[in-house]
């Protein structure tokens, strides 16, 4: 018993240490706030490519496009207003199919 009542004193002991150290630690670096025209400029320059899945229905023709960042940005945008467009355009009948 006398033991476990060390081993507690000891830990507790380490706990507080160890409390105060990290309250002296200084704090880590902040990051900038914004970043710079220069890196973002970088970034949408930046080359990725990406591995586009095969037609539906076949196993062959799974093929790996690279492009620009700002590109792939313009793509995705482009689908989601062309999405847009025809979500918002349900229930309109076609011209002159009434």
């Amino acid at each position: 018993m006398r033991k476990f009542g060390l081993l507690m004193i000891s830990v507790a002991g380490m706990v507080v240490a160890g409390t105060a150290a990290l309250a002296d630690a200084a704090p880590p670096p902040a990051a900038p706030a914004a970043a710079t025209d220069a890196s973002v400029a970088t970034e949408a320059n930046k080359m990725v490519c990406r591995t586009m899945t095969a037609p539906t229905g076949t196993r062959i023709g799974a093929r790996r496009e690279c492009r620009t960042q700002r590109e792939w940005d313009d793509i995705r945008q482009q689908s989601q207003k062309e999405t847009d467009q025809m979500q918002g355009n349900r229930g309109i009948a076609a011209p002159g199919k009434q």
